[in-house]
């Protein structure tokens, strides 16, 4: 009974470290517009790894839970469950609704970029910067063409197309669906923001409207666990 209770502290702490490491990150996101290539490379590299390690703890913990439902549910069992479920959720493992913004982003019509003139092209990093922008400005949860924005979210150009969580962004308009804590704010602050004046640069019309209810899709990609080993059990 002493090696059970012992066991559920010991799961309850942890989660509950895990729980304000991921509450840090989602809240208090670095944001640097003047970091160079190799700085914003290695920023990624981190967050793809705190991602894969906070992936493998759900395993272990999933694990225990069915260990410990074979002998009945408690009250710790449910209070671990609920952490569970907070974990995921703030880590953009499920699907999450609520009152936010919805930005939509085309390119000008002719009559304003001129007639023949080539439809202007989305570069990777005019979304990254939109992104940092709309985290410095208090969004809670972010999703671009029907993909979730999640810590490791690799958004890059390959063969000429913009690629998000590894699927191709669909033709125009894109839609950026965002959970906000205040909508009015978070949208006068965006519409005014660096990084969307470079999309009106480049002849791209950003528009935005409040909605009460914004639904955004869980991150449903395999998350790979890398550079990870078993750790050596304390004697």
């Amino acid at each position: 009974m002493k090696e059970r209770q012992f066991m559920f502290a010991t799961i309850a702490l942890i989660l509950g470290g895990m729980l304000a490491i991921q509450f840090e990150t989602t809240n208090n996101p670095v944001v640097r517009d003047t970091r160079d290539l190799w700085e914003l490379r290695a920023d990624l590299e981190k967050e793809k790894q705190r991602q894969q390690e906070l992936n493998e703890e759900f395993e272990r913990y999933s694990e225990l839970l069915n260990q410990y439902k074979g002998n009945g549910k408690d009250e710790k069992i449910q209070a671990m469950e609920k952490a569970l479920g907070d974990l995921k959720k703030q880590a953009g493992l499920t699907t999450i609704s609520g009152q936010g913004i919805v930005i939509t982003i085309e390119p000008f019509n002719e009559e304003l970029i001129g007639v023949g003139q080539p439809v202007p092209k989305i570069d990777p990093d005019m979304l990254r910067r939109l992104v940092n922008e709309l985290n410095r400005y208090d969004a809670k949860e972010i999703s671009i063409d029907g993909q979730r924005i999640v810590s490791k979210t690799p958004i890059r150009e390959v063969n000429g197309n913009i690629y998000i969580n590894n699927e191709p962004v669909s033709s125009f308009p894109i839609e950026i669906r965002v959970l906000a804590k205040d909508n009015e704010k978070l949208q006068q602050k965006i519409i005014a923001s660096p990084a969307v004046e470079e999309f009106i640069r480049e002849n791209f019309l950003v528009e935005s409207k409040q909605t009460a209810k914004v639904i955004l899709p869980a991150f449903d990609k395999d998350m790979k666990v890398k550079f990870m080993k078993p750790a050596k059990e304390e004697t």
